[in-house]
């Protein structure tokens, strides 16, 4: 060392560093050219991470360059904006080439030279702001990634003084992918089209920033699912980047295999297959047949041969790319185990259970040791080996590792899911959901031989089941709304840190010791940040604070004459899952000590041929000689000596009113047993412990809207005399009332409503099952590619004004469930839809209805009333007064509303007049 700083100092002494200076930086000019400047100053939306050792090599051929680099940045030979400038460039290849922890530090010291010199409104100051909110968004810190893109696009609009610019144009297309890696993709839309529209006008239809830019929208189109939409798009990215980027790019190879992916989805197997074929070519005639990202072709193009069931092949292709991997890196590697792990599930799924055994155990030991145990993908390791046993027969080990998996599961649901977006929320559930999915499956099987299953079921179930509906996002808008800015900021610093450790548990073991991250003191420091925002927040910890309930905590709040339903919706799993329906129904009592499973093996028929009759003769109003037999028979043997059954539905079960279903002996169950409908049967719990509250006796009334005077939309003249005579009523016990009718029933005062105790809405509720139409076309308002996507724009309440909102020529009339959700409802105890099929909505088996009870029940609301089929006008009034009598009495909603029905009961025989509407808490 000492040698080599004298020599160092001859150098210096000499002028010769000013030639090792320029050398360098030379070098460093010549090594950019191996990058995309896409890859740095565009967000390019990806479907896989087909290129990643390209990216590595790269690394690894100029690791000592960067070292250089960031060592002449000390030098007091160079200028600091020179310095900042070199950091810049360092930074911007570390980021593409994936060393992020280096690439921000280098980034961040540029940053600060920048701000120093008083340069922060320089297009150089805005690059590096661009690059560290890229930075941020790669590494899954969405909002400080939002805080430093949203600061870039400002500064460039600043600096070229308009918007008509290509380099104002990538931070437009940077906050545009930002927000659909978010779930925001109304502004997303807006943002990559506008990408889209300038790069043509500035750089044309044949540049690689336009390119990306409709590679971005078509991903941004297939995230909303709008497959068809998204491929000519993409195609044409392709073409547009084929005629520049050609074969040197890794980013036109992606493009490829990003439509391959998007044909996959669509079921266009043929034209993945010969897109995955042409990306190979390029791969081997760029990189030869030893290279690692051709194995990576060859495992997608194994994948989808699967689908394809051309199984003669996959073996061949896995074997290969096991066989690259394997000499590339050795055994010991994320990649080989990745490879081994597909052909393992390869021979399972063929019958050769021991071949799959031993490529299952390694791939579960490789992970185990390279990625750790909280890793995703020593999880996946897990329950392969859990499905493999279930399929050998050995069902005690399969339950050992399926104990394993889902503890780790609900530990990530516990970790990531309060700081998400309710999209970001959406996709993580989709992703890890399948995984209880096929316990439930598993657990169905296996019940008569461990009946434990079932108790272990149930607490799942309660972890689990509406775990959407949470509303942490809500709690999130109200913290940052609060006026509370040390509480935002510590916040937003805590999402940070959560969004950042839900990155860092996707790298392995050696990347976390090559960026230097310590995992522990992360941890540790965003568990402190937790800890300290619930000592000061009230409103953080109702929200965020994981509440954990077990089935036995339930048990023992129940009397001995009260049982608890839960109901689970599966498809039975044949090596992969089938489309036979089975409905798995969990009975809690007090006097058994574990819950009992009952399984109905007919779900298809529930859902189609006996939910047809069932609906049919509720229409018709004919004797229903089924729907007893079929949807709860095998339940009441287990519970006759009940007479209290809470219900936790799924599935068809939310679509009927099992108080209607007839017995034998021709009463109704109305009349036998009193059934609690409850979204979660942990909500017992709390029903259990409620005391008189305390809430202000305030109710907000909204009836007879005036629709508009073309008579396209029936008026409802009984709803005005309904909320007349329920003020009358409410004012006699004391409430205080707001009352909305005629014109002022409109968007604005319904969405201005502040948590009353009681909102009671009486108008005409709809719901779009399917809407078919031109993308272009609206519904109620609504943009028809929009309301495809989402049930919550399909359902809604028709207001003042609704005949010109259905036309067009007005946005407001029609209130859609997902503006609802915005309601302030959070000490609302009762929400009653006096309308006609107000519960109807999507139904999301695990989640319940999407449509207004979901957008009530997210607001905040307590308790809903709502309807499931179109309502006799007459009973209804009768049904209401009767129910408002009861509950304002002895302010027992149950109670109140049991007694309505069977008081409407005696005077109207059939449940298609008081067997319409429904109470859910």
């Amino acid at each position: 060392f000492r040698k080599g700083k004298d020599i160092f100092n001859t150098i210096q002494s000499t002028g010769a560093l000013d030639k090792i200076k320029g050398a360098v930086l030379k070098e460093l000019s010549e090594s950019r050219k191996e990058y995309d400047e896409a890859s740095f100053n565009y967000a390019v939306s990806l479907s896989d991470n087909a290129g990643l050792f390209e990216s590595e090599e790269r690394y690894q051929k100029h690791k000592k360059l960067f070292l250089e680099v960031l060592k002449s940045t000390d030098s007091e030979d160079n200028t600091p904006l020179e310095n900042a400038a070199n950091l810049n460039d360092a930074g911007e290849m570390l980021y593409a080439s994936g060393r992020f922890h280096a690439a921000e530090a280098s980034f961040n010291k540029a940053k600060k030279i920048y701000e120093e010199e008083g340069q922060t409104a320089s297009p150089l100051y805005a690059q590096v702001i661009s690059n560290l909110g890229l930075l941020y968004h790669t590494t899954g810190r969405y909002a400080t990634a939002e805080e430093f893109t949203l600061k870039a696009l400002n500064l460039r609009k600043e600096i070229f003084k308009q918007e008509e610019n290509s380099i104002y144009a990538s931070s437009i297309n940077n906050i545009g992918v930002l927000y659909k890696d978010m779930g925001r993709y109304n502004e997303a839309e807006q943002l990559l089209s506008k990408t889209v529209a300038v790069n043509e006008q500035t750089l044309g239809k044949k540049s690689v920033p336009y390119a990306i830019s409709l590679n971005n929208l078509a991903m941004l189109f297939q995230a909303m699912g709008r497959l068809n939409a998204a491929e000519p798009i993409l195609k044409e990215a392709i073409t547009v980047a084929g005629e520049t980027l050609k074969e040197k790019s890794t980013n036109y190879v992606r493009l490829m295999v990003n439509l391959a992916l998007l044909y996959q989805e669509m079921g266009k197997y043929p034209e993945a297959d010969d897109i995955y074929q042409k990306a190979i070519k390029i791969k081997e005639r760029k990189l030869g047949t030893n290279h690692p990202d051709y194995a990576h072709l060859l495992n997608n193009l194994a994948s989808l041969y699967m689908l394809m069931n051309k199984q003669g092949e996959v073996e061949t292709l896995l074997k290969k790319a096991m066989g690259i991997y394997k000499k590339k890196f050795g055994e010991n590697h994320p990649s080989y185990a990745s490879t081994i792990s597909n052909l393992g599930n390869f021979y399972r799924v063929s019958d050769r259970l021991d071949e799959a055994e031993t490529y299952l155990k390694q791939t579960l030991q490789i992970r185990k040791e390279t990625l750790g145990e909280n890793h995703p993908e020593y999880v996946n390791a897990l329950e392969n080996m859990a499905l493999l046993y279930w399929q050998k027969g050995q069902l005690q080990e399969s339950s050992l590792y399926f104990d394993q998996v889902l503890t780790k599961v609900s530990e990530q649901i516990n970790l990531y899911f309060a700081p998400m977006s309710e999209a970001e929320k959406t996709k993580f559930w989709d992703k890890v959901r399948p995984k209880f999915q096929r316990f439930n499956a598993f657990a169905s099987e296996a019940y008569k031989e461990d009946p434990t299953v079932a108790g272990k079921m149930f607490n799942y179930q309660l972890a689990t089941k509406a775990l959407l509906l949470n509303a942490t996002n809500k709690v999130k808008n109200q913290i940052l709304s609060s006026g509370d800015q040390q509480l935002i900021k510590e916040y937003l610093s805590w999402l940070d840190d959560k969004e950042n450790l839900a990155r860092l548990y996707t790298l392995s073991k050696a990347e976390l010791q090559e960026e230097k991250i310590n995992l522990d003191s992360l941890e540790k420091a965003a568990n402190a940040k937790e800890k300290a925002l619930s000592s000061k927040s009230q409103l953080f910890s109702s929200g965020y604070i994981p509440e954990k309930i077990s089935y036995e905590e339930i048990r023992k709040k129940l009397g001995p004459q009260e049982a608890v339903v839960e109901i689970i919706q599966l498809h039975k799993f044949n090596k992969i899952f089938t489309d036979t329906v089975w409905y798995a129904t969990l009975v809690l009592t007090s006097d058994r000590p574990e819950p009992e499973l009952i399984l109905l093996e007919n779900g298809n028929q529930l859902e189609k041929r006996y939910f047809a009759y069932y609906k049919n003769a509720i229409r018709q109003k004919v004797k229903d000689e089924h729907s007893y037999q079929q949807y709860w028979k095998k339940v009441e043997n287990s519970i006759s000596n009940k007479k209290t059954i809470y219900v936790s539905p799924d599935g068809v079960y939310n679509q009927i009113n099992l108080n209607t279903l007839t017995l034998p002996d021709g009463r109704f169950l109305v009349d036998v047993k009193n059934v609690v409908l409850v979204t979660n049967s942990k909500e017992i719990i709390g029903l259990k412990s409620t005391t008189n509250q305390s809430t202000a006796l305030t109710a907000t009334l909204v009836g007879f809207p005036d629709y508009g005077n073309k008579g396209t939309i029936t008026p409802l003249p009984g709803t005005k005399a309904e909320i007349e005579a329920l003020k009358k009523m409410l004012a006699s016990k004391s409430y205080k009332t707001t009352v909305y009718t005629g014109a002022e029933a409109n968007e604005e005062k319904v969405k201005s409503i502040n948590a009353p105790r009681i909102l009671h809405i009486a108008t005409h509720g709809f719901f779009i099952k399917e809407v078919e139409g031109a993308e272009n076309e609206k519904v109620f308002g609504i943009e028809l590619a929009k309301s495809k996507e989402n049930p919550l724009l399909r359902a809604g309440l028709m207001l003042a004004g609704a005949e010109k909102a259905i036309e067009g020529t007005s946005e407001n009339g029609i209130l859609t469930a997902y503006e609802l959700m915005n309601l302030l409802l959070d000490n609302t105890e009762l929400v009653v839809l006096s309308a006609c099929e107000t519960g109807l909505g999507d139904v999301k088996n695990g989640e319940g209805v999407y449509g207004l009870q979901r957008a009530f029940q997210v607001a905040g609301a307590k308790s809903i009333i709502m309807s499931l089929w179109k309502v006799n006008d007459d009973a209804t009034q009768q049904l209401m007064s009767s129910f408002y009598k009861n509950y304002l009495l002895h302010n027992d909603k149950q109670k109140a509303f049991k007694s309505a029905q069977l008081e409407l009961k005696s005077k109207f025989k059939d449940p298609y007049f008081w067997g319409a509407f429904v109470l859910v808490e």
